[in-house]
């Protein structure tokens, strides 16, 4: 008999987590679940890992293959799935045990393509009370979501929303015809996964619950703490996922929302990669944009945002680069938590833990 849910998991220098990330997986109170755990080249201890979790339980399949990035370690684990649905699991992430039966019965109830669940971000290096928080947007989360079925264009928020395509479960027969994009190293893949995903499901629900606790902190091999000149392929994903939402004829519809998701994804990335490589990001960056004409309300935008917006698409590097809060602590600052620490003068940094992450022209980073 297929497993109600195939979860797929891509695997890569995740070894510190990874125990916990399937131990979570497996206390799922959904049992009619398969596990697809895709080593991809990983250099670590994670293949030894995954066959030794392989032999304890039959639900779970460990695949390996040479290093060929995130995209094609997930849709190699789609290609492999056998579930009636499909959900896709971060491997330095970890799930709540209701996860996939809660999932899986609203979609099965609401015969859906997709059905999405919330997530928090998780931070252990935060005082306790600190180190969950739902993820939002300027106050709105996807608790605001219809509690009945609905399509992207009846309800277009959904799209400004972090991707978090592994807070979803997939129709199979649906995701199996759509491909994360493969570009080897490349930063946010799912971007454009995510568009067209939502453009071609006809029916989407939503389960008012968090699920997912994703992990946003020092020392993870992540998208969201590097700083290096890969960053620069985040607007690249960017216009790509644009491409595909013209191409589905729901552009002046989605508009809105997408240039909102695009511009806070990629103006997190654009304060982090080293400054040596933040003009030529900035051009990729005012290209993505550029399209924003008259018509366009900033529906989503706070006002500060709408003049960094605006200044982004001048291309004006100064302007859309900072704020004066920005630039003193780049200058003169001295910051000391349960985080670790962080002192930088005139752009010469010392730092350690959660702050390692900040501007600066020189750093020295203590990592124990």
């Amino acid at each position: 008999m297929a497993p109600k849910v195939s979860i797929v998991v891509p695997i890569y220098g995740v070894e510190k987590y990874l125990h916990q990330c399937i131990d979570s997986i497996l206390a799922q109170t959904l049992k009619e679940i398969e596990i697809i755990l895709v080593n991809d080249g990983s250099p670590d201890m994670c293949p030894q890992i995954i066959d030794e979790y392989a032999k304890k339980d039959l639900r779970i399949v460990a695949v390996h293959q040479s290093n060929g990035g995130y995209g094609r370690a997930v849709n190699h684990g789609i290609e492999l799935a056998n579930g009636e649905y499909i959900g896709i699991i971060e491997s330095d992430d970890w799930i709540e045990p209701d996860m996939f039966e809660k999932l899986y019965f609203n979609a099965k109830k609401n015969n859906t393509d997709i059905t999405k669940g919330g997530f928090w971000r998780y931070d252990s290096t935060l005082p306790k009370e600190k180190q969950n928080m739902i993820w939002s947007y300027n106050n709105q989360n996807l608790f605001d979501a219809p509690h009945t079925v609905f399509t992207i264009e009846e309800y277009p928020l959904l799209m400004a929303f972090h991707a978090s395509i592994w807070s979803s479960i997939y129709r199979a027969d649906f995701i199996k015809q759509i491909k994360v994009n493969e570009s080897k190293s490349a930063s946010y893949q799912d971007f454009p996964f995510m568009i067209e995903a939502l453009c071609k499901a006809k029916r989407i629900s939503v389960v008012h619950k968090p699920f997912v606790h994703y992990r946003m902190e020092a020392g993870q091999n992540s998208s969201t703490i590097r700083r290096d000149k890969r960053l620069i392929l985040m607007p690249e994903q960017c216009i790509i996922g644009k491409k595909i939402l013209k191409n589905s004829g729901k552009y002046q519809i989605l508009k809105e929302a997408f240039y909102f998701h695009a511009y806070l994804a990629c103006y997190g990335f654009y304060q982090n990669i080293y400054w040596k490589y933040k003009r030529e990001y900035l051009k990729k960056y005012q290209e993505l944009m550029s399209e924003i004409d008259e018509s366009f309300t900033y529906k989503y935008f706070t006002p500060e945002q709408i003049k960094i917006c605006k200044n982004i698409q001048k291309g004006n590097l100064i302007k859309s680069l900072t704020d004066f809060k920005r630039l003193r602590r780049f200058l003169c600052s001295m910051h000391i938590s349960k985080r670790g620490f962080c002192i930088q003068i005139l752009g010469v940094k010392i730092s350690k833990g959660s702050y390692m992450d900040r501007p600066a022209l020189f750093s020295i980073n203590i990592k124990s």
